[in-house]
């Protein structure tokens, strides 16, 4: 603002520039802006003759605007100015430079020709305060920039023309450092922020200035808030705090969300502390197991893992920048810790004389070939157990022969560790893994040696603890080692002297024990003999022929030998005695008094089983009147009570016995029976006995037995909670329980009715073992949850096929405090079979249920004779009353003690009444121990 003296000037003595006018006159004002509105109007005739000094006659004139103006008008002789106020800013708004004049100029005219260029110059007073556009600004400076760098900031704005504009620009922080960092630069018309010193973002990484614009006239701007955010630098890598990553994780780790190892680097940038994170690895993503998240640096486990294959996992993590300039890298070492998760392996290797064509190492069963004459402790092959886990896991394993079938004679094979074990039938060798197959004995195939199933067993001893099975097949072949045998130490052939010659008189048989077909075939042969001229022998089936006719009465032996076809060293030789009679004499005979012959149940009827006439009987008549074909003989069964059943005939011409209907052995095994051959010429007769011996088939299937104690489900209680005084004792109780004890029958015979017990699950052999005798023992409690169900089959030893049953049983194992959770129906208490910790108390339970039989019986019984004792005092009442009734008519004294008789017979009966009654409400708690499901309690 101007001060009064001034005003007072420019009141009174109007700056007024004038000359001479003729045909223009120039009028210029001078007047300072926001002037009180009645000092803004100007007498027009005044200015005239203050510009001319003359006395030219301007009142005389009329004055008016030449345009119509927003800012003026006249009301002759006076020029007014026609707004409120008079403010430079507004009126000179569009000036761009504050240093040009603010002006308003307009045109007036007269009657004359001359006219009125009228100026109106606006002065300027400092009426405007500086002021920033923005009160808050933010601004981005990087560190390390050099000294004295400039940083572009906005600038105040003042109205004022140049002489009252914006002089200099101030921080008002109370801070020091502010002043020591920065400092405020005016250049021309810029702010700039000019660094005295190097920033650093990790030290400070933020600034808040405040600054104002000060004017020429002293005035103060609004304050300019600064935030300075100072960027950084990407001068410093992500650092891990360690060094190595090492842990240790189970290989049943399963996948899963939950970190098994997290890795952490950290960045000493300012801002720039975003770290991703990424594996380096040699393996493919397909096989790696593990992942790490990107931004916590956490690794998981995705796919299944296996110690047997990588038993360590060595990597790389990345930790990296999010600008991926610069990063570092730590290594990861995750070790497999090795569970006992495998099963030992049988590999078998049989030298290549004993191994057969088709077997294969992969094969369940493997097939091994031996002669029956093989060295007693020959070695035949090898085993090698192996075990995949862990040494440290599987410290001990062991290979065991477990069942070696048919049990009729020794197992012929034996394993050879090289360790021997102080007990002499423990059969197991721990802690080798490299055993010899040895034949354990001499083999005979004619004594059964013939085919034997082994079933081998491998066991580790980790926790729980695991086993495999294979099975041997050992074929035992037959050599030509056995001598032939005649039937008969020595022979009798008689026949009549009217036999013709080239007629065969007999026959001599010999039978070679080898079982190969091509080992016993048997060559007959006469020895030298001063009679060999009158007999030949055919050699191949034994038949003696006439070859000279003999007389009546005569007599003679002759050596007759059987010799091996392939080992003419194997012989035997009879001696036949040779007679010839008078055919009246003969009588028929068999050659042997018992035939035996085998055959197979369900074989397709009808079917022969033997002959004879031709192979097996001769005549003791002479050859005329026995042998001859002209003289019949007829072939007949002994009628008797057991030939009326039996399930053969006989043709009576022949000799043949076929089988006429399906024979079972399971039905009968064996049968006996006579038959009978007839001479129709002489009418005699001989006998001779048969013994058919029905060989077994495996055509059943294992039954489970269907006792109590092996009922479908059973129930078993154990009481987990079992303490010992001693923890010795305790353990053995818990890992040595008998769970169960089932039984199946197969009415088969030999291997075929064999039979082995299995789980359905083989998981169950953790924690149980299941006995070829049907045992079920809890030798494992760690990790077992209960309720645990198991389910056992029974398998047969049949061959070719082994035949499983058709039906299992079911065991619930469950905790004894917690009945609830077994899926029992638990509708008695009194259905409970509590087994004891040992076998005495299980039999002092199994007598307690005879008892409770046996009880039960007597309750039937009492209550039948109850019932009786009631009719019989009915019946007795309604006689006594017949009787009194009679008497009656004639006696009327004596109603009173017959009525007393009657009711002391129906006070005993309801006496007997009570009595039964009492013992028919306990009979239900002594007969409910007989169900279909037996509850047993195990303490463990």
């Amino acid at each position: 603002m101007i001060n009064s003296y001034y005003l007072i000037i420019l009141f009174y003595f109007p700056n007024v520039l004038t000359y001479d006018c003729r045909e223009i006159c120039n009028l210029t004002v001078y007047v300072y802006e926001n002037i009180s509105n009645d000092q803004l109007q100007w007498n027009i005739i005044d200015l005239l003759y203050n510009r001319t000094l003359t006395s030219f006659p301007f009142e005389h004139y009329q004055y008016s605007l030449s345009n119509p103006s927003d800012y003026f008008e006249i009301e002759t002789p006076i020029l007014k100015f026609r707004l409120s106020e008079l403010d430079r800013e507004k009126i000179c708004s569009k000036i761009v430079y504050h240093d040009h004049e603010c002006s308003l100029q307009l045109q007036i005219f007269t009657q004359t020709s001359f006219f009125i260029i009228f100026k109106l110059i606006i002065l300027d007073i400092n009426d405007w305060k500086p002021y920033f556009k923005d009160d808050h600004i933010h601004i981005n400076i990087r560190e390390n920039l050099p000294i004295n760098y400039r940083v572009q900031l906005p600038i105040a704005y003042d109205h004022d023309s140049t002489e009252y504009n914006v002089d200099y620009y101030k921080f008002i922080n109370d801070d020091p450092v502010i002043q020591q960092l920065f400092q405020l630069e005016k250049f021309h018309d810029e702010l700039r922020l000019k660094l005295l010193k190097q920033l650093d973002c990790e030290k400070t990484n933020h600034y808040q200035l405040e600054i104002i614009a000060i004017d020429k006239g002293g005035l103060e701007s609004n304050v300019l808030h600064v935030n300075v955010t100072i960027d950084d630098l990407n001068e410093f890598q992500p650092r891990f705090k360690q060094r190595l990553y090492h842990t240790h994780i189970p290989e049943h780790t399963p996948i899963s969300n939950t970190s098994i190892l997290n890795v952490i680097a950290t960045d000493d940038d300012c801002y720039d502390k975003i770290i991703h994170y990424s594996l380096l690895r040699d393996i493919s993503n397909d096989v790696f197991p593990f992942e790490i998240d990107k931004y916590t640096g956490s690794i998981y486990v995705i796919h299944e893992f296996d110690y047997e294959k990588m038993s360590s996992y060595r990597f790389r993590v990345k930790a990296s920048n999010l600008d991926q300039i610069t990063s570092s890298i730590v290594p990861v070492v995750i070790d497999i810790i090795d569970i006992n998760d495998n099963q030992p392996l049988i590999q078998i290797n049989i030298l290549n004389d004993y191994k057969s064509i088709n077997s294969d190492e992969d094969n369940e069963e493997f097939m091994i070939n031996i002669k029956e004459n093989i060295q007693f402790g020959q070695v035949i092959g090898t085993i090698i157990i192996r075990d995949n886990d862990s040494i440290m896991i599987n410290k001990k394993i062991s290979l065991k022969i477990l069942s070696c079938w048919p049990t009729k004679n020794s197992c012929p094979i034996e394993l050879d560790s090289g360790i021997r074990n102080s007990d002499e039938n423990e059969k197991t060798s721990i802690g080798s893994t490299n055993y010899l197959i040895r034949t354990s004995r001499q083999l005979d195939t004619e004594m059964g040696d013939d085919q034997y199933t082994i079933i081998l067993e491998a066991r580790d001893y980790g926790d729980p603890p695991l086993s495999s099975q294979r099975r041997l097949l050992v074929l035992i072949h037959d050599q030509n080692d056995c001598i032939p045998k005649f039937t008969q130490s020595n022979y009798q052939f008689r026949f009549s002297e009217s036999t013709p010659v080239g007629f065969s008189i007999g026959h001599v048989n010999a039978i070679d024990r080898d079982l190969s077909p091509s080992f016993h075939r048997i060559q007959y042969k006469l020895s030298d003999n001063e009679n060999n001229h009158i007999i030949e022998i055919n050699s191949n089936n034994g038949s003696i022929y006439l070859t000279k006719t003999l007389s009546a009465g005569m007599k003679f032996n002759v050596t007759v030998m059987a010799i091996d076809q392939q080992n003419h060293s194997l012989y035997d030789q009879t001696t036949v005695q040779i007679l010839s009679y008078d055919e009246e004499t003969c009588l028929p005979t068999f050659k042997q008094k018992i035939y035996i012959f085998n055959t197979t149940e369900h074989r397709l009827t009808p079917y022969e089983i033997g002959k004879y006439s031709h192979l097996f009987i001769q005549s003791q008549v002479s050859a005329d009147s026995c042998l001859s074909s002209s003289i019949p003989i007829s072939y007949h069964l002994v009628k008797d009570k057991a030939s009326a059943t039996l399930p053969f005939s006989i043709d009576s011409r022949n000799g043949i016995i076929t089988v006429a209907r399906e024979l079972d052995r399971e039905r009968k095994a064996f049968f006996q029976f006579f038959v009978d051959s007839f001479n129709h010429k002489t009418h005699q007769a001989s006998q001779t006995e048969i013994q058919i011996n029905i060989l077994d088939e495996n055509d059943h299937y294992p039954m489970f037995d269907n006792s109590i104690d092996n009922a479908r489900e059973q129930y078993i209680y154990i009481n987990k909670s079992l303490s010992s005084k001693y923890p010795h004792e305790r353990k053995a109780m818990i890992n040595n329980i008998l769970i169960a004890h089932i039984s199946a029958t197969d009415p088969d015979e030999g291997s075929n009715g064999l039979i082995n017990y299995y789980f359905t699950n083989n998981e169950n052999y953790a924690y149980f073992h299941l006995y070829s005798n049907g045992s079920i023992v809890l030798y494992n409690q760690n990790n077992l949850q209960l309720p645990y169900r198991l389910e056992v089959y029974a398998r047969d030893q049949g061959s070719p096929v082994p035949l499983n049953s058709k039906e299992s049983i079911v065991i619930y194992v469950c905790d004894a405090l917690k009945r609830n959770e077994c899926p029992s129906d638990e509708s008695s208490e009194h259905q409970q079979w509590l087994l004891g910790f040992n076998g005495k108390n299980q039999i002092k339970t199994d007598r307690i249920t005879a008892n409770f039989y046996l009880g039960s019986i007597f309750i039937m019984i009492s209550i039948l004779l109850f019932i009786v004792i009631i009719i019989v005092c009915i019946v007795w009442n309604l006689i006594i009353r017949g009787q009194i009734k009679g008497k009656h008519d004639h006696l009327h004294g004596n109603g009173s003690k017959l009525s007393t008789g009657s009711y002391n017979c129906r006070t005993e009966a309801r006496k007997n009444l009570i009595i039964s009654d009492s013992l028919g409400d306990s009979s239900p708690t002594m007969t409910s121990i007989d169900g279909n499901h037996r509850l047993k309690s195990v303490a463990v």
